[in-house]
């Protein structure tokens, strides 16, 4: 399932999500990041050294699919970016899955 991720207005990448737990409504896939990441990359780094995560309490992240649908997380958002890597790893948990049912969500597999 293709969603792009969102700081406030700004699209900072791409990410194929597959479902990683369905008990808890999680989503996770690694992020392909744009230009306008960039400008955020250093502080959520920052984050992810002192938290383990950057989450919604530190920035507006926001995942819109394909079909301009907007996720409702009621777990919330999570980017990891630590320095030592070069993955950026995007998770999401408490979502309605059931929601998911149609196209986008079978593009996973499931």
């Amino acid at each position: 399932m293709i969603g792009f991720l969102y700081i406030d207005d700004d699209k900072i990448g791409e990410v194929d999500f597959k479902v990683t737990d369905e008990s808890m409504g999680g989503i996770g896939g690694n992020l392909i990041s744009n230009e306008n990441y960039r400008k955020y990359q250093q502080i959520i780094q920052q984050h992810c050294t002192r938290c383990g995560i950057s989450n919604i309490d530190n920035f507006n992240f926001r995942i819109v699919l394909e079909d301009n649908t907007e996720l409702i997380p009621q777990g919330g958002i999570g980017v990891t970016d630590l320095v030592e890597f070069d993955e950026v790893y995007v998770e999401s948990v408490g979502l309605d899955l059931s929601m998911l049912k149609g196209e986008a969500f079978n593009k996973t597999g499931k």
